[in-house]
């Protein structure tokens, strides 16, 4: 350990010409294919939805230009690690392999959450997509979303791959070690993304998040405490090139273990103190609408969700009202409830008349012919329930039911369609 320090500030001018004689081999090197090919499909994929978004006038309140400046940044980030010639020498030393393993998982992974990556690809992959594979993709991610299967997920990899035999294993492997990246960064994504971008509705509270941080601050940052002070190589380390640079195998292990060690603790310091100063301000606004001078609005908030439970409201039977709002579209419901098939409107709702239109991921339609409003906001009439099938992101960007290529006529046979469950 003590080697560690004059070998930080004197290794290149006690050797230069050991640290520098693969140069050669270094300006050769080809960068690996898969990492390339993942890296411009998400860039592309991540474009696409942005574009897709431009097209709708919500760039800005979906993403905006701080979203892809953090993409940006975390591609940068990304092609350091895994496809530039920089990425060569994790291969060589073993203390930088760690350092790439921390960048891919806490410098990569929370610029694309805090990029909404996965919003825009999902926006990419939209069109090529049914209502049936929506749902299905919708249903996997509450299931594989839920805080201790990330948590378990985002550490165990950790702990996993870092075993001695894995780890060699990972380096003898082309395969083996693209598994070993990937898998790497999924489980930081996800853990990011529940620390960073909770779900709105399924977020856990700040004291949960912050228990979340930091247990896996700990699960990390043993590792990295164990391989700095271990007392003998754990590791197939390749003593020639740590050799070069006026390291033993040992003393390239420590260093290793010292990365993970510190720089991996600040990061995850930097979580939790972002927390706390999220939990603090929170706090601070509650107590603003405890105070005597906010109890109107207090009351207000209370009266607006009653007034939006009436948005589902149906009209009396027998009522006038009744009579007055059966509505002509000038379509036909045949057709409509036809295409309500052929398009897969089923998955999502629930639709009397349909055959397996029996889907939990939107309200059920039935009886939609007496209700008085449209997904809260639009007054029921044809006109409204017609532009809502069409284009439902122009009307509320960013809601949960995707644009499903509806055209006006099908519009209005399912408008018609629909008008007679009553």
């Amino acid at each position: 350990m003590r080697k560690l320090a004059p070998f930080l500030c004197l290794a290149a001018a006690s050797a230069p010409g050991e640290a520098f004689a693969d140069a050669g081999h270094i300006a050769q090197w080809s960068p690996h294919p898969y990492a390339l090919l993942i890296l411009t499909l998400g860039a592309l994929l991540y474009g696409k939805g942005v574009h897709t978004i431009i097209l709708r006038g919500a760039f800005g309140r979906v993403i905006g230009a701080r979203r892809v400046a953090c993409f940006a940044l975390g591609l940068a980030f990304s092609y350091a690690a895994t496809a530039s010639p920089a990425s060569e020498w994790s291969e060589r030393l073993f203390s930088t392999h760690m350092a790439q393993h921390l960048v891919l998982m806490l410098v990569c992974a929370p610029l694309f959450v805090s990029a909404r990556a996965s919003q825009a690809v999902l926006l990419a992959l939209a069109p090529a997509l049914n209502a049936r594979g929506l749902s299905a993709l919708l249903r996997l991610s509450r299931f594989v979303a839920g805080p201790v299967a990330v948590w378990l997920c985002f550490t165990g990899l950790f702990l996993l791959w870092h075993m001695p035999s894995l780890y060699g294993w990972a380096l003898r492997s082309e395969s083996g070690h693209a598994l070993e990246h990937g898998s790497f960064f999924i489980g930081a994504y996800g853990f990011w993304s529940l620390v960073l971008a909770p779900v709105r509705g399924r977020a856990p509270g700040h004291g949960a998040r912050l228990l979340f941080v930091g247990t896996a601050a700990l699960m990390s940052g043993l590792p990295g405490a164990l391989i700095a002070l271990a007392s003998r190589p754990l590791y197939q380390i390749d003593s020639a090139q740590a050799a070069r640079l006026g390291l033993t195998p040992l003393e390239d292990q420590e260093l290793a273990g010292l990365v993970m060690w510190i720089p991996g603790g600040l990061a995850y310091l930097a979580a939790v103190l972002g927390l706390l100063a999220g939990w603090i301000g929170e706090a601070e606004r509650r107590a603003l609408r405890r105070a005597p001078g906010a109890k109107l609005s207090v009351f207000l908030c209370l009266l607006f969700p009653m007034a939006l439970a009436g948005c589902d409201d149906v009209l009396p039977e027998g009522s006038g009202a009744e009579a007055a709002t059966v509505y002509d579209t000038g379509g036909n419901p045949q057709r409509g409830a036809e295409a309500i098939a052929a398009i897969g409107c089923g998955a999502c709702h629930t639709i009397p008349g349909v055959n397996g239109a029996n889907g939990l991921v939107g309200p059920p339609l039935n009886r939609i012919g007496r209700r008085l409003y449209i997904a809260g906001l639009l007054r029921n009439t044809p006109e409204n329930l017609e532009a809502w099938l069409q284009d439902p992101q122009k009307i509320v960007p960013g809601n949960v039911m995707p644009n499903m290529g509806i055209s006006k006529e099908q519009s209005r046979d399912i408008a018609a369609y629909l008008y007679t469950l009553r």
